[in-house]
């Protein structure tokens, strides 16, 4: 018999490593965005100014009766007298400013991205509608109408007005806080 050589001993050639199925790195749980911030001041501020023309509705209710307080916004908005057009133009102001508040508060507490639109369109509205009133109530009153000096006078407040308006407007539009608590509220 012919000897064979000394087998060499047998090595294991390594396989090619399988590729694991990689797992996708687990998402952090998504945050409920809260109120918070700038959108909570506004969010009090709007159910204050909800609940202060219901609070006076209620209290004439209550002080005049269902009647009496009929009557008196009956006269209010229909009578022909310079004191119930002075009072017209006061309140058509507060009439816009309340859709808002009240819109503002039912849409944030669903959570509507509607809010995101609504709400600075509807303040857009008031200060339009404010503009018009505060120069009818100082046409109303002066036995001339407006003058210059008038629109002097009444500058200071509107464009205080517009800018609080277009901050709001711009802060719906860019910020994160209403796009974060009214997009991804649900």
């Amino acid at each position: 018999m012919t000897e064979q050589p000394p087998a060499e001993p047998r090595t294991a050639v390594p396989a090619a490593p399988t590729p694991r199925p990689r797992r996708r790195a687990a998402a952090p749980p998504r945050e409920t965005p809260k109120l918070g911030g700038a959108l909570m001041v506004l969010f009090w501020c709007a159910c204050g100014i909800t609940a202060l023309p219901l609070a006076g509705l209620f209290s004439l209710v209550a002080a005049t009766g269902v009647t009496g307080a009929s009557w008196a916004l009956s006269e209010t908005f229909a009578g022909s007298t310079l004191q119930a057009q002075l009072l017209r133009l006061g309140l058509w102001p507060q009439l816009v400013l309340f859709a808002w508040g009240a819109s503002f508060v039912v849409l944030t507490v669903m959570k509507s991205r509607h809010a995101l639109m609504v709400a600075p369109w509807l303040l857009v509205a008031w200060v339009a509608v404010s503009a018009y009133c505060q120069f009818s109530l100082r046409a109303a009153m002066a036995p001339d109408g407006a003058t210059m000096a008038d629109f002097a006078a009444l500058t200071p407040g509107l464009l205080a007005q517009v800018l609080g308006t277009a901050a709001i407007f711009g802060y719906f539009r860019e910020g994160e806080r209403p796009k974060a608590y009214y997009s991804r509220g649900r």
